[in-house]
């Protein structure tokens, strides 16, 4: 249960540092050419902007896996992870500094070089893994969810599901993806563990891992902060269903012992939380 707690801890937090980041960005939006620069698409409501990040993220899925069969050190992948990290938590510490009342410009410099010492400090600190991956994922699910519609969001992470399980359970090239960044401990995935087997403060006994991709974080993210434009209650009941959807996840795969596609499950529940407060007449 400890395991359970740690994920669903990291899981929920990366959520409501992303809705707080929304909010300021949000908010900033029409007043601050720099913020503007977040938004990665010209039309948020074009379903087109789904298939084309799908494709995106299937084309970053091909090059990090022919990466991981020709390239056999570590290099590159932590200099993509210190690029990933220096960019994403450079957007949570500009809302950080815009909520002390920082102006726009003090705000979005203090926010890059704070992303920039973070992302260093990760690359010297592994210990700073969950940290940097819930910083990371929060940024980046702010930047989905403001460039793209409740709609499009949808569809996308349809796709994604659906793409999440043949890689999973068919071609098995996620789970070959997933081992390689484990073992090199890269702010791609949360990380929970428990030592079991020994005294507590025994050097002895195995340690109970378990590990949660930051693609199934950015999920809930991006979905709560598009639908922030329709109602904060909707992306409550978005956050109810991802929770929810987390929880019974990892306890069937901790009871199961088994590698699951978590995106599917994830996304019905958002799913399901969202048409039910449409339905309740919540928003």
């Amino acid at each position: 249960m400890k395991l359970l707690f740690q994920i669903l801890l990291f899981f929920t937090l990366a959520q409501l540092i992303g809705l707080f980041t929304a909010g300021t960005v949000i908010k900033d939006i029409k007043v601050n050419p720099y913020v503007q620069q977040f938004i990665i698409t010209e039309n948020s409501e074009d379903v087109f902007n789904a298939v084309y990040f799908f494709v995106y993220v299937l084309i970053g899925a091909i090059v990090i896996m022919a990466i991981i069969k020709f390239y056999k050190g570590q290099m590159l992948f932590r200099l993509l992870e210190l690029l990933m990290i220096s960019t994403s938590s450079s957007i949570v510490f500009y809302a950080i500094f815009r909520y002390f009342a920082y102006g726009y410009e003090q705000a979005m410099t203090f926010g890059i070089v704070f992303g920039i010492i973070f992302a260093i400090s990760k690359f010297f600190l592994p210990k700073l893994k969950n940290a940097a991956a819930i910083l990371a994922t929060a940024g980046v699910g702010v930047i989905f969810g403001i460039s793209l519609g409740v709609l499009p969001i949808i569809i996308m992470l349809l796709l994604l599901s659906v793409y999440d399980f043949i890689a999973v359970f068919k071609t098995k090239h996620m789970v070959k993806m997933a081992e390689v960044l484990i073992k090199s401990d890269l702010a791609f995935t949360v990380s929970a563990s428990v030592k079991e087997g020994a005294p507590r403060f025994s050097t002895k006994g195995e340690r109970n891992r378990i590990d949660l991709g930051t693609g199934d974080i950015v999920a809930p993210v991006m979905f709560e902060v598009s639908a922030l434009a329709l109602s904060p209650m909707a992306s409550l009941f978005i956050f109810i269903g991802a929770c929810v959807s987390i929880v019974l996840l990892m306890y069937f795969a901790m009871r199961k012992k088994v590698v699951l596609p978590a995106l599917p499950p994830i996304t019905l529940g958002m799913l399901v939380f969202f048409i039910l407060g449409r339905f309740l007449g919540v928003y």
